[in-house]
C-alpha cells in the first residue's frame, strides 16, 4: 500500500484560520461597496380572500395580478411596482427613486378593496409608521408587508 499523505491536526486548523481571515477581510473591505450599489428589498405578502372559490379560477395561477404605490403627503404617486401574485413577491426600494420620508402605501388589484398604510422610508428600509393602527387585512414590520385583499362585493 502507498504512503498517503494525512493532514494532521494542526495544519487543518491553520488553513482554517487562514481562510476564515481572507473571507472576513474581504466581507470588510468590500461589503460596504456592495450595499452602497444593491438596492434594499421590500418582501411583498399577497392572498385573495375568495382565493379558493370557484369564482377565482377565471384569473390565472398567480391572481389577478397587485400593484403596490408609495404616494407622497401632495398625492403624487412616487413609485409603484406592478404584478405582484399571490404569495411572496420581492420589490426593490431604490433610494434614488424613492427619497426618504413618510408615504402611503397603497396596495390594490382590480375587482378588489385596496389597503393603505402609513410608512417610513429610510434609505433602503421601509417601516411602518409608529401611529399605525393596522386592519384586519394587513401588517407592516420591518422590510415587510402581507396584505389579504377583499372583494368588492363584500
Amino acid at each position: 500500500m502507498r504512503n498517503a499523505y494525512i493532514l494532521k491536526g494542526n495544519h487543518v486548523v491553520a488553513a482554517l484560520i487562514v481562510l476564515t481571515c481572507t473571507v472576513g477581510g474581504l466581507f470588510i473591505v468590500l461589503g460596504p461597496k456592495a450595499t452602497e450599489k444593491n438596492p434594499g428589498v421590500l418582501h411583498v405578502g399577497i392572498r385573495f380572500a375568495d382565493e379558493r372559490s370557484i369564482e377565482f379560477t377565471r384569473f390565472s395561477l398567480g391572481g389577478p395580478g397587485a400593484r403596490i404605490e408609495f404616494i407622497n403627503n401632495k398625492g403624487v404617486v412616487l413609485y409603484h411596482y406592478d404584478n405582484l401574485k399571490i404569495g411572496r413577491n420581492l420589490v426593490p426600494i431604490e433610494p434614488d427613486n424613492l427619497p426618504s420620508g413618510r408615504y402611503l402605501a397603497r396596495l390594490s388589484a382590480d375587482e378588489y378593496k385596496s389597503v393603505d398604510f402609513q410608512v417610513i422610508i429610510e434609505g433602503r428600509m421601509l417601516n411602518p409608521a409608529p401611529s399605525e393602527k393596522f386592519s384586519v387585512n394587513g401588517r407592516v414590520r420591518y422590510n415587510m408587508i402581507g396584505v389579504r385583499f377583499e372583494p368588492l362585493n363584500n
